[in-house]
């Protein structure tokens, strides 16, 4: 989005003249071998465009080309989009250990691997989640789980709780926490963090807890000044949410998209915003007494700041 798209053709023949038609209506002044559109938006996905060419001895028109627009992946290092298109995602997981659980005040940590977000399991006092290994030959990257008392939530995020005064800082610039999960119901909360040992990091961390009601505009103002919001969960009739600003991006503005689902429409849910061009950068509970409501945030980039592919 928000750049052009280049169509062209070969053809041989004496005095070839070229139009070029987009969804079959012939486009004023687009007669050369090429065609460039104009800045191209999320409802252009789809056009087609093909070229008549004619001279002396006859015509053909060309088979049609399909345009297709996504949003830019994000900038290399960027952990609040939890190493999407990196090279420790983008050929897929390679599985570190099956599903895992702790249970309060336990906690895992993982060397060279990413994972899934924490899910809390209330019935039993458990958080699950999955470990992934980076492939062969990626290093740099290392990932967590933690379950702790809801008391202890707010001194465990800040690195002084009884969790984390063993495990280190999970406030430090190197670090993103990517999930958290709460329940005041059972005094417990879990959380997972992904962390970067090979660069400086220059993430900050701001928490916020709003009522549902205020989620979405919160989310767009979290994105029109540069944040990403990368872990959400609602609790006791409120939603607690993680963003991050990053030092190396301060420029680019966000777009972001609210949406919750059932455990049996999530995946449904989540592919339609990822045919938006959103990235889910944060996924959790959301408002549901048997524990099936899944609250998401699609995040991508504003047009203006994407690619064509």
């Amino acid at each position: 989005m928000g750049l052009q798209a280049t169509f062209s053709v070969t053809a041989a023949g004496p005095n070839l003249k070229y139009q070029w038609s987009r969804n079959g209506t012939p486009i004023s002044g687009a007669t050369g071998s090429t065609y460039s559109t104009a800045s191209v938006l999320a409802a252009d996905a789809g056009s087609t465009f093909s070229v008549a060419l004619t001279n002396a001895f006859g015509s053909a028109t060309s088979r049609a080309g399909v345009l297709t627009v996504t949003a830019r992946a994000p900038e290399a290092g960027d952990l609040r989009f939890q190493e999407v298109d990196a090279a420790s995602t983008v050929n897929g997981y390679v599985a570190e250990v099956a599903l895992s659980s702790i249970g309060v005040n336990g906690w895992d940590t993982f060397t060279n691997a990413t994972g899934t977000p924490i899910w809390l399991e209330n019935d039993f006092g458990l958080d699950q989640f999955a470990p992934f290994a980076l492939p062969s030959g990626v290093t740099g990257l290392n990932t967590g789980y933690l379950h702790g008392s809801l008391e202890d939530f707010q001194s465990d995020l800040n690195g002084s709780g009884p969790v984390t005064s063993a495990i280190g800082n999970l406030s430090a610039a190197n670090t993103v926490i990517t999930s958290i999960s709460l329940s005041s119901d059972y005094d417990v909360f879990g959380l997972s963090w992904i962390q970067t040992t090979t660069q400086s990091g220059g993430f900050d961390l701001s928490q916020n807890t709003i009522a549902p009601s205020d989620f979405q505009a919160a989310a767009t103002q979290e994105g029109a000044h540069s944040r990403v919001i990368t872990a959400v969960s609602y609790n006791a009739g409120q939603i607690t949410y993680l963003s991050y600003g990053w030092q190396a991006d301060r420029s680019t503005v966000y777009e972001t998209q609210v949406a919750t689902a059932t455990l049996g429409t999530a995946s449904t849910v989540a592919q339609s915003l990822a045919a938006h061009g959103y990235i889910i950068t944060a996924s959790g509970t959301a408002q549901a007494a048997d524990g099936s409501g899944v609250l998401m945030v699609g995040t991508r980039v504003q047009g203006i700041r994407c690619l064509v592919r």
